[in-house]
């Protein structure tokens, strides 16, 4: 089937408002649009260079798990929640309580990720069982902690306004998902059709959002679905594309080519849309991962220039690697160094503005190592 054939859906009339029923997405879709045909090749190209490089980094899973924590922040953060990436890496305790609720999101989302992405290297496939698996790990004990974690809605849900009648948009009513799904999960595994992965992960992310089968977090799981695809089909060994800071900077337009799928049948424009964020994203993913393997080389240099023993500066930054703002006490605990030896390593850190206090206190203080931070929120 031709993309430039694709029809959305349609609009169905319930009591004083629409709702729109996606159609089946269970085919073999090729196309004639030869820009589509440029964007895909250059998009795979990305993906390839970002795998190779990957696989080269030594520690690159460490170096993910940060690549884990910005996605978090920045997907949540398309949601409504409110922290800042270095409220998300300090302990609750030191988190504003206005903002625990949103910094208890965050870390949902990191766990979420991490399950997942667990799930698929011990073989699991994508399928509707691991969506609702994980949409259970992001729910957990947060604000949608009523709203069924884990399960299918068995109600109506809007996006936008008080009620349906005013809704921006009314997903499929709850008697249509359970076929809107199988068709969904069809697709993901269907191994007797040629459309390339890319493709098909632009379709099942428009799909999945306008299916919306959650009561909350749907737009969270939705992108969460994009790099565990990715992984589950081997386009990525290691899961380090997150394309949630695009989407972010590019809200509007996202949105706006969504609704276009179903308002004007214009697949072939948000998968435009999705290639062109992956390959900004692939770019932006290799540069980080070469700044810091730029940053450690330098901090493996100024570790021998330090007034104290090379192997416990080294302890330090490398905790540092996997915790980026820490307390002294939480860096004698985690290195199991004594105290009076982590306040001289931490003194000569201060000096060389390796790392930054940064509560302004005497007592209490946080310190945090802003370098590596940075590179991951260029």
């Amino acid at each position: 089937m031709k993309l430039e054939e694709y029809k959305s859906g349609e609009f169905i009339k319930m009591n004083d408002y629409k709702a729109f029923i996606p159609s089946k997405i269970n085919y073999n879709w090729g196309w004639d649009d030869t820009k589509l045909d440029k964007l895909l090749a250059e998009a795979n190209r990305q993906i390839g260079e970002l795998n190779a490089y990957s696989l080269l980094i030594p520690n690159v899973d460490l170096y993910i798990k940060m690549h884990v924590k910005i996605e978090a922040n920045k997907s949540s953060r398309i949601e409504g929640t409110r922290t800042t990436v270095e409220e998300d890496l300090l302990d609750v305790a030191d988190v504003n309580p206005e903002k625990r609720d949103d910094w208890e999101e965050v870390q949902n989302y990191v766990k979420a990720t991490n399950y997942g992405v667990k799930r698929i290297r011990d073989g699991f496939p994508v399928c509707t069982r691991l969506i609702r698996e994980i949409h259970k790990v992001l729910m957990q004990g947060v604000r949608g902690e009523y709203k069924t974690p884990g399960e299918f809605r068995t109600s109506q849900n809007w996006i936008g306004g008080s009620m349906p009648s005013t809704a921006v948009y009314v997903p499929p009513p709850h008697t249509e998902i359970s076929g809107c799904l199988t068709d969904f999960e069809n697709f993901i595994n269907n191994e007797e059709i040629d459309t390339p992965d890319l493709i098909k992960i632009a379709i099942l992310h428009y799909q999945f959002e306008s299916i919306h089968p959650f009561l909350d977090g749907n737009g969270r799981i939705g992108r969460l679905l994009i790099p565990l695809y990715m992984q589950s089909k081997g386009m990525l060994e290691k899961s380090c594309l997150y394309i949630s800071d695009y989407i972010e900077r590019n809200k509007d337009t996202y949105y706006d080519m969504l609704t276009r799928v179903r308002t004007h049948n214009d697949m072939i424009g948000w998968i435009k849309f999705f290639l062109k964020a992956v390959i900004e994203t692939s770019k932006t993913a290799k540069d980080k991962f070469r700044k810091v393997v730029e940053l450690t080389m330098e901090m493996d240099k100024t570790i021998m220039d330090l007034p104290v023993k090379p192997e416990n500066a080294r302890k330090v930054i490398d905790l540092l690697y996997d915790e980026p703002i820490l307390t002294r006490n939480k860096m004698a605990e985690k290195t199991e160094i004594k105290l009076t030896t982590i306040n001289g390593v931490v003194n000569s850190l201060l000096q060389r503005q390796i790392i930054k206090e940064t509560t302004g206190y005497n007592r209490n203080q946080i310190f945090a190592f802003e370098k590596y931070i940075e590179l991951f929120l260029k």
